[in-house]
């Protein structure tokens, strides 16, 4: 049986190596492009062509993308270190333009652009965001303004043809999150006995496999130029709900201490007031780093459009919790 060639941008990441199991299980073989030193402690078991290289540099990856059917732009960068942040800013807006024009140049038929919930704007009535709405949030983090940027780009090779879809993954739960992203230092706060920080509004949470297969099922039966918020009906949480679910999940009690760093954060915030006050506030092209207000959503088309899977949220929670103890990180 001949395996159909697809490519994954960011395979060894949290949600890249879940869709590449995923992929391989349904009979993909799989072309993954990690960076020379990605930790790989989740491709160990996987059936996967790696390619070795970097988004900035098509020339790295650029023949692994020859007779693929699709290519996923998964990978991104992700800091909130100052001397990082115009790299950041590089690989996700001119990396999503190089790689996505690699693959278009290599004829690969169909596309996918991996952006983030945070690009969703919200509704001025507290309403939940659809993909309906437009950006429209004036103060926000450095990286969700480089995704933005790449997805701008995603969207303008759409609008001129490409058979592209955007997807916007929301929170996660999951087995390996192994950096780990924002999502699972909030489960890991919570394993730890500590309150995390949290949007007062509240999280969408979704398990990352239903996150991969609806992945998959954009590129099957998405709608070339549209944009898939994949996330969960049940899982816009706020802390109290957050909270609760992660307990009766893992039969842990509830944390009750705040985090420690509290008055260190709230020394630097107001370090950072009296500086605005001597020193001029960012332009408005750049915008100031805010932690969003809420990240919930409606994820009512993908799971209409698409048939994205609603897999239990306690399942996710127990798988995450156990890979996190088995690897030492509790």
């Amino acid at each position: 049986m001949t395996l159909t060639p697809v490519f994954v941008t960011g395979a060894n990441s949290f949600l890249g190596a879940t869709l590449v199991r995923h992929l391989a299980e349904a009979g993909h073989a799989v072309r993954g492009l990690i960076r020379p030193s990605s930790n790989d402690i989740l491709l160990h078991d996987l059936p996967l062509e790696r390619v070795v290289g970097d988004l900035l540099e098509p020339e790295s990856y650029r023949h692994a993308l020859q007779g693929c059917q699709t290519m996923y732009h998964v990978a991104a960068a992700y800091t909130h270190d100052p001397q990082r942040l115009a790299e950041m800013e590089m690989v996700n807006g001119e990396g999503t333009r190089r790689v996505l024009a690699a693959a278009i140049e290599a004829g690969v038929p169909k596309l996918l652009h991996t952006s983030t919930i945070g690009t969703i704007g919200q509704p001025v009535d507290g309403s939940l965001a659809t993909e309906q709405i437009p950006f429209n949030l004036t103060q926000t983090t450095a990286y969700v303004r480089s995704k933005l940027a790449g997805e701008r780009i995603a969207d303008t090779l759409a609008a001129e043809g490409a058979a592209l879809v955007v997807v916007h993954p929301t929170a996660m739960f999951g087995a390996g999150d192994w950096r780990p992203t924002a999502s699972g230092r909030l489960v890991l706060d919570f394993l730890r006995g500590i309150v995390p920080r949290y949007p007062a509004g509240g999280i969408n949470w979704c398990p990352v496999d239903d996150i991969a297969r609806g992945m998959m099922l954009s590129v099957e039966r998405g709608q070339p130029g549209r944009h898939y918020i994949l996330g969960h009906r049940q899982g816009n949480l706020d802390l109290p709900a957050f909270l609760t679910l992660l307990s009766s999940s893992t039969g842990l009690p509830q944390p009750v201490s705040p985090r420690p760093s509290f008055f260190a954060g709230l020394q630097a915030r107001v370090r950072a007031r009296l500086r605005s006050t001597l020193t001029p506030g960012p332009t408005a092209s750049t915008g100031t780093d805010a932690a969003p207000e809420r990240l919930t959503c409606n994820p009512a088309r993908a799971i209409s459009e698409l048939g994205m899977p609603q897999s239990d949220l306690a399942e996710a929670i127990r798988k995450e919790v156990g890979w996190y103890r088995q690897h030492g990180y509790v």
